[in-house]
């Protein structure tokens, strides 16, 4: 077997890489970064050279790419992909998906769900995966222990999406009824209902709004506006959450937003995730996950990260984590903020409970979330492998 690997620079692919080595399964990989992830000449033609070359049985990639999708099609070359992205948007994905050369794998079982309902048979749900024979092999010094150790820490974006500038047009009535949505969906932990609420009836009104003011080069998109608000939603989980853990505990962030407003958290830049965020990880107390929140049921990527460095992990309750983890034996999962509180404050009292939960966490990923296993399944799936 011999495939055509994708490599846009996610995160993931270097354990693909790690792994199809181990499997001994050949693969090409491309590094290079799409300017339009439907068109681009000079990376389909580099892509049909190397196809022409060569004899390959599938092309590979971490996310979907309709360019790909196209020239698999055209080529009748399977294509396959596992995204860690969600929801993927592009209206050309959902054109190019119907391709039978296709088979694409989804970590978040709800927007396979949406996909399956509008009749889509070649996508798959998968959840992620995490590497850690590599994260094993990371020891950190006493000089690197000291840097690192805080009592909470958080790793990611803060995601703010300036819908307050995006509102301004907007009447009472319109600003009241979205101020509503998001602090329901601000309290509420597995379900998701922004695409049900923020309706193309209400999508028009806004687009009314800027073409009333002169504004008619703004067009608002009705994902684009779901995804702002999901962002903004975020934002406001998170800085609420880090501020409130910073008046009684040391709280540092890693990211690359600097939180200004957040006085007592300590900004520390952005980590990488190949080197520092694993020894983050590894010597914070508590690792805090804030799923963004239009990730409805799945297992993001980070959280997966957090136990496979033996970190321990207080994340917001998602669905398919309740299917693989056991609150309060492997990690600790909150409903709502005061509910993240209180387990910051019992977990930071109680550090024998805190090791042990940890530690079965990590045991749970290094059974249950192994890049073999998932790349198995892919190609398994394919017919690529028995």
């Amino acid at each position: 077997m011999r495939l055509l690997l994708y490599d846009m620079g996610a995160y993931t692919q270097h354990d693909i890489m790690e792994t199809l080595d181990c499997m001994g399964i050949a693969y090409k990989n491309i590094l290079y970064k799409l300017k339009d992830v439907s068109r681009d000449a000079y990376f389909e033609k580099r892509v049909k050279e190397l196809l022409a070359q060569d004899s390959y049985d599938a092309v590979l990639s971490v996310n979907y790419y309709p360019v790909l999708a196209e020239i698999c099609h055209e080529k009748e070359l399977l294509y396959l992909s596992w995204s860690y992205d969600s929801p993927l948007s592009n209206e050309k994905i959902k054109k190019t998906l119907w391709y039978k050369t296709n088979y694409a794998f989804f970590f978040d079982r709800a927007e396979c769900v949406k996909y399956w309902r509008k009749g889509y048979g070649n996508v798959y749900h998968l959840p992620l995966a995490v590497n850690t024979g590599r994260l094993d092999k990371i020891k950190l010094t006493e000089k690197e222990k000291q840097k690192y150790r805080t009592e909470i820490s958080m790793v990611g974006q803060l995601y703010d999406a300036q819908l307050e500038v995006l509102m301004t047009p907007l009447n009472d009535y319109e600003k009241g009824y979205l101020t509503g949505i998001i602090e329901a969906q601000m309290r509420l932990y597995g379900c998701y209902f922004l695409p049900e609420d923020l309706t193309e009836e209400f999508l028009t009104r806004i687009n009314d709004r800027y073409e009333a003011l002169g504004q008619k080069n703004i067009k608002l998109g009705r994902e684009g506006l779901i995804l702002s608000v999901a962002k903004h939603i975020t934002h406001m989980e998170r800085l609420l959450l880090l501020d409130v853990l910073s008046e009684h505990y040391q709280v540092q962030l890693y990211g690359p937003d600097n939180p200004e407003k957040l006085s007592r958290v300590r900004w520390r830049g952005s980590a990488g995730y190949f080197d520092e965020m694993p020894r983050i990880f590894k010597q914070s107390r508590i690792n805090l996950n804030v799923s963004l929140k239009c990730t409805e049921s799945g297992i993001p990527l980070r959280a997966l990260d957090i136990m496979g460095c033996g970190g321990f992990l207080l994340t917001n309750y998602q669905p398919e984590l309740a299917e693989y983890f056991v609150d309060g034996e492997d990690l600790a999962v909150y409903t709502s903020l005061e509910e993240a509180v209180e387990k910051c404050i019992y977990y930071l009292e109680h550090e024998e409970e805190r090791r042990q939960i940890a530690q079965n966490g990590y045991r749970k990923v290094c059974e249950q979330f192994g890049y073999e296993d998932r790349l198995r399944t892919i190609l398994r799936t394919a017919g690529l492998l028995v």
